[in-house]
C-alpha cells in the first residue's frame, strides 16, 4: 500500500485532531471559518467507508451544538421564539357555586296525631330551636310556660316565610298523643341577621288534643311525656359567607319548607288535687268556710263551693261581669262558744260562678252560691280578703238537687198529728240539742262536721239548725227556724 494511503486509523486521528482544534477554538470569534476547516478535512477523506462517514457527521453535529453554546453573545443566533399556545382568556368564566343543599323537611303530615315522636333537627340546617329549661311539670288540667330560642348560624344570610309562633307536640312512649300544630299561615318574609336569635314562650297545656271522643281536649293522664318544640321554616333565599369575608350570591327559589324541631323536653303530668269541698252554710259562726277557704288557698287546691248564705244576715253585692262580695261583719257576741279569727270579720270577693236565689213567702232570703274555684287570701289589710275566681267548666247550669221537700214533709205529718218518732225528725231534733250543747267554735268541732254531713244535702234544713243551736245558746229554746224552712 502506498504511503499516501490514508486508513482508518490515521482517518480517525486526523478527525480527532480537528475536533479538538475546534473545541479549543471554540470561543474564537467567527463561526464559518471553523465550519470551512471541518468541510476541508472532510473532502480529502470522501474515499471513507459510509460507516466512518456517518459518524463523522454525528459528531461535527455534536461539536456544533457545544460550539453553539459557548459562543459569545453578539455573535449567538436569534433564539427561535416557540410556538404561541391557546392564551386564556383574560376574564374567565367562573364556574358558578353549586346551589346550597338541605335535608328533607317534616311536613304537618309527620307531626299529627298518633304519629311516631319526631326526630330533631341537627346541624346541617342553618337555623336551629331550642327550649331553655331541662324540664317541665304540671297538674293535670293545667299549663305550664318554657321560653323557646331560634338561633340563625352567622354565616349565612337566610329568607323565609315566617308564620305564628307556639307550635309543639306532646309524645309518649314514642308516639304523639297531643298536637298544637296550628293552620299554616304566613305572617310576612323574615330577613333574620346573621347570628341573630328571637325568642318566645311557649305555653304547654297538659291536655290531649288527639283525643276525638269530644269536642274539646281533654286532660292527658298523669305521667311521663315528651315535649317537642316546633317552628317552620319555609326557606327561599340563602347566601354564604366566603372566605375573605364577602357573601356570596343570594340563591332564591324553594330551597326547605319543612318544621325545625327541638330537642325533646321532659314534662311530668301529676294529678290534679281534690277539690276542697266547701258545703256550708254563712251565719252567725263563718268559722269552718273561713278555715276551709284557707286551706284551699295554702294547697293550691280549687274549692267546690255550695254556699247557702242567710242575705238577711250577710248581704250579697252584686258586681260587674258577674262579681260578688260578701262581708262578714265583726261578731261581738259569740253565744257561749270560743271566738275565732273569723269572729274580727272577713271579705269574700267571687268572680264568675252561679247565684240561685230562694226565697220563701214567709221572708225567708237564701242565697245559693255555687261553683270551682281558685282561692286566694290577702292578709295584709285590716280584715282578711279571700278572693275566688271560677275555673273553667266551674259554673254550673242549674242548682244542685236537695231532699229538703222529704224533711218538710215529714215535718208536715208531724204537725197534722202522724207519729214521725224514730224518723228523720227526731234525729234533727237530737242533732240540734246536741251541736247546741258544744263549745268548740265549727272550725275545731268534729261534732259539727259530722252533722253537717247528715244535713247538707238538705240546705234549708241545715240553715235551720245552725240558726236553732244560736237560739238555743241564748234562749235554751230551739224556736221556729224549721218551721221558716219548711212553709211558705
Amino acid at each position: 500500500m502506498s504511503a499516501t494511503d490514508h486508513g482508518p486509523s490515521n482517518h480517525d486521528d486526523e478527525l480527532s485532531r480537528a475536533l479538538r482544534d475546534l473545541v479549543d477554538d471554540a470561543s474564537l470569534p467567527g463561526l464559518d471559518a471553523h465550519l470551512d476547516v471541518v468541510r476541508g478535512r472532510t473532502r480529502r477523506r470522501r474515499a471513507a467507508k459510509k460507516v466512518a462517514l456517518g459518524a463523522t457527521t454525528l459528531c461535527v453535529a455534536g461539536a456544533l451544538g457545544v460550539a453553539a453554546i459557548t459562543l459569545p453573545q453578539d455573535v449567538r443566533p436569534e433564539p427561535i421564539a416557540p410556538a404561541e399556545s391557546p392564551s386564556l382568556s383574560a376574564n374567565p368564566t367562573e364556574t358558578p357555586a353549586p346551589a346550597p343543599t338541605f335535608p328533607t323537611g317534616i311536613d304537618a303530615a309527620a307531626l299529627a296525631c298518633q304519629q311516631p315522636a319526631p326526630t330533631p333537627t341537627g346541624d346541617d340546617l342553618p337555623a336551629h330551636l331550642s327550649v331553655g329549661v331541662p324540664d317541665l311539670a304540671v297538674e293535670t288540667s293545667g299549663s305550664v310556660t318554657a321560653p323557646v330560642l331560634l338561633r340563625f348560624d352567622g354565616d349565612a344570610r337566610l329568607r323565609y316565610a315566617d308564620s305564628a309562633t307556639g307550635a309543639y307536640v306532646v309524645a309518649q312512649d314514642g308516639v304523639i298523643v297531643s298536637s298544637s300544630l296550628p293552620t299554616v299561615e304566613t305572617t310576612g318574609v323574615a330577613t333574620p341577621a346573621p347570628g341573630s336569635s328571637s325568642s318566645w314562650d311557649l305555653d304547654v297545656a297538659s291536655s290531649a288534643s288527639c283525643d276525638t271522643v269530644g269536642t274539646q281536649p281533654s286532660p292527658l293522664p298523669a305521667g311521663d311525656y315528651e315535649v317537642f318544640a316546633l317552628h317552620r321554616l319555609p326557606l327561599t333565599g340563602y347566601s354564604a359567607l366566603q372566605p375573605d369575608g364577602t357573601w356570596g350570591e343570594e340563591t332564591t327559589g324553594p330551597l326547605f319548607d319543612g318544621w325545625l324541631v327541638s330537642e325533646p323536653l321532659p314534662l311530668t303530668i301529676s294529678p290534679e288535687p281534690d277539690p276542697v269541698e266547701v258545703r256550708d252554710v254563712l251565719l252567725t259562726d263563718t268559722s269552718a268556710v273561713f278555715e276551709e277557704l284557707r286551706q284551699a288557698a295554702a294547697s293550691g287546691a280549687p274549692a267546690a263551693l255550695d254556699l247557702t248564705v242567710d242575705t238577711e244576715v250577710i248581704p250579697v253585692v252584686e258586681g260587674a261581669g258577674g262579681s260578688r262580695t260578701l262581708t262578714v261583719r265583726p261578731n261581738a257576741a259569740v253565744s257561749g262558744r270560743q271566738r275565732t279569727t273569723s269572729d274580727d270579720g272577713w271579705t269574700l270577693a267571687l268572680h264568675g260562678g252561679a247565684s240561685f236565689a230562694d226565697r220563701s213567702a214567709n221572708g225567708l232570703a237564701l242565697s245559693r252560691l255555687v261553683g270551682t274555684y281558685d282561692v286566694t287570701v290577702d292578709d295584709t289589710g285590716t280584715t282578711p280578703t279571700i278572693t275566688l275566681q271560677v275555673v273553667d267548666g266551674g259554673t254550673p247550669d242549674k242548682a244542685p238537687t236537695s231532699t229538703d221537700g222529704a224533711v218538710c214533709a215529714a215535718y208536715a205529718d208531724a204537725m197534722n198529728g202522724v207519729d214521725t218518732s224514730g224518723g228523720a225528725l227526731a234525729t234533727y231534733d237530737d242533732d240540734l240539742a246536741a251541736l247546741a250543747a258544744d263549745a268548740a267554735p265549727a272550725a275545731d268541732s268534729v261534732l259539727y262536721r259530722e252533722i253537717r254531713s247528715r244535713w247538707i244535702e238538705s240546705p234549708r234544713i241545715w240553715w235551720s239548725i245552725v240558726h236553732g243551736v244560736e237560739t238555743m245558746r241564748t234562749m235554751d229554746v230551739g224556736g221556729d227556724a224549721l218551721a221558716q224552712a219548711c212553709e211558705g
